[in-house]
């Protein structure tokens, strides 16, 4: 077989087709028959996998690799590995875990109101509310029966004087040891209705040093303006109508 070798530039008919005797050589290196390496200026795909998509090496328009750890196949698109963008990333959903999400502002539907201290702690300074829409009337709302698997904590105030009890308190344990004292509720309409208050003689002492609990003002407890603890160790519960009165339970 002969071959014609030219040289400078070869201007082709409209179609190149092969002879009438059927050979199927149409140019050297073709691509039906060969890798077409010896064809100038056609892009090559290395690397052939199913549906994934198609980049250049090295900034090299002819030399193209096919990704495999970057696969579409019409409705999903899959990226193995890491995902970075100089501009906003938005969707529908997320999913994972979000261990690894940093720079996270305050802002869009959750407002940013948590702040992670550990991988298993974090804080909000916000009011919540859990089982309904509706906007928290305080810190943490509940519409809906509560379970709770473990322990409750309430606040605990100690006091050796006199003192005037808090809305934030819940037990106020008063050491009778040192001698009487008198406990003043907060008032009525400040607390909110069906606030309890827990009061507790720890000293052991009333008898001997009694303890006053007195409403604020014009406030009553069961009708009185004020009642005395005169038992060794005696506590009482009292709850609130977040109005005028307090009443013993």
């Amino acid at each position: 077989m002969a071959y014609n070798n030219l040289s400078g530039s070869l201007i082709s008919p409209l179609v190149l087709a092969p002879p009438p005797d059927g050979t199927v050589h149409i140019l050297s290196g073709n691509l039906s028959t060969s890798d077409g390496a010896a064809i100038l200026n056609v892009p090559r795909v290395a690397n052939a996998t199913n549906n994934a998509l198609i980049t250049n090496v090295a900034g090299d328009a002819n030399n193209l690799t096919c990704e495999t750890n970057l696969t579409f196949d019409g409705n999903v698109l899959n990226v193995t590995g890491e995902l970075t963008a100089s501009i906003g990333v938005s969707a529908s959903v997320f999913y994972g875990d979000g261990s690894r999400l940093t720079g996270i502002a305050a802002g869009g539907s959750g407002g940013g109101i948590f702040s992670q201290i550990t991988n298993t702690q974090a804080y909000t300074t916000s009011s919540i509310q859990v089982g309904s829409e509706a906007t928290p009337a305080h810190r943490l709302s509940v519409d809906g029966s509560t379970y709770l698997k473990g322990g409750l904590t309430h606040k605990r105030t100690t006091t050796t004087a006199d003192y005037v009890i808090s809305t934030t308190d819940y037990y106020i344990c008063a050491d009778t040891s040192g001698g009487a004292l008198k406990l003043t509720l907060p008032q009525a309409s400040s607390t909110t209705s069906g606030q309890t208050f827990v009061i507790k003689d720890e000293g052991g002492a009333a008898h001997t040093h009694p303890i006053t609990v007195s409403g604020a003002a014009s406030d009553t407890i069961d009708g009185q303006n004020l009642i005395v603890l005169e038992s060794p160790y005696t506590a009482i519960q009292l709850y609130c109508n977040g109005t005028n009165k307090f009443f013993i339970c």
